[in-house]
C-alpha cells in the first residue's frame, strides 16, 4: 500500500479546497492510504530558527518523511498560491542540508472561482520546486474551477469534479510508486 500525505492550503473548515481533498481521498484507489497533514499550526518560518528548530516543524517534517508522496490542495489568492503553503515548503527545506524536499514526490490540485481554478498558482509552485529536488507529476492537472454548482451542501460534488478527481489521484498513486 502506498501512503500519500496531503496538506490543505485554506485554513478555513468550509474552504472549497477541503471539500476538494475530501473528494479526492473519497476517490482514492484501494491501494493508497490518504492521510492529512495539519499546516494550521505551523508558525511563520523565519531562518533565525534553524539554530533551535520548533518542535512543531521537526513533528510536521516527520510527518512528511512517513509518506511515501505529498498532495498540496490548495486555493489560488491574487493568481498565486497561498502564504500557509508556501511556509509549508520553506519549513520542508530547512535547516541547511536537513530539508525533506529532495526526491520529494509531489502533486499539486486546487479549486478556485475563478476562470482558470487554480492554474496560476500551481504553475508558480511548479517553478521553483524542481530546482530543490521535488519530483512533481506533471499530468494531468486538477485544477477546478468552481462555480456554485461544483460543490454541494451535503458534501458532494458534480460529476465532473469527481470524475477529474478519481483520474488525478489515480495518476499521482501510480507516480508515486513508480518514481
Amino acid at each position: 500500500m502506498v501512503k500519500i500525505g496531503y496538506i490543505v492550503g485554506s485554513f478555513a473548515q468550509d474552504s472549497i479546497n477541503r471539500k476538494l481533498a475530501r473528494v479526492i481521498v473519497e476517490q482514492a484507489p484501494e491501494r493508497a492510504e490518504l492521510v492529512e497533514i495539519d499546516i494550521t499550526a505551523l508558525p511563520l518560518y523565519d531562518r533565525h530558527m534553524d539554530a533551535d528548530f520548533p518542535q512543531v516543524l521537526r513533528e510536521f517534517k516527520d510527518q512528511v518523511a512517513a509518506v511515501d508522496g505529498l498532495l498540496v490542495v490548495s486555493p489560488e489568492h491574487n493568481q498565486s498560491f497561498p502564504a500557509p503553503v508556501k511556509n509549508a515548503i520553506d519549513v520542508l527545506s530547512r535547516p541547511p542540508k536537513q530539508g525533506q524536499l529532495a526526491g520529494l514526490k509531489l502533486g499539486i490540485a486546487g479549486a478556485s472561482p475563478g476562470r482558470y481554478g487554480t492554474i496560476n498558482g500551481q504553475s508558480q509552485i511548479r517553478q521553483f520546486l524542481p530546482p530543490l529536488g521535488v519530483k512533481l507529476m506533471g499530468v494531468p492537472l486538477l485544477a477546478v474551477h468552481a462555480t456554485g454548482d461544483t460543490f454541494h451542501d451535503d458534501g458532494t460534488v458534480d460529476e465532473q469534479t469527481t470524475r477529474r478527481a478519481k483520474t488525478y489521484i489515480e495518476a499521482f498513486t501510480e507516480f508515486v510508486e513508480s518514481h
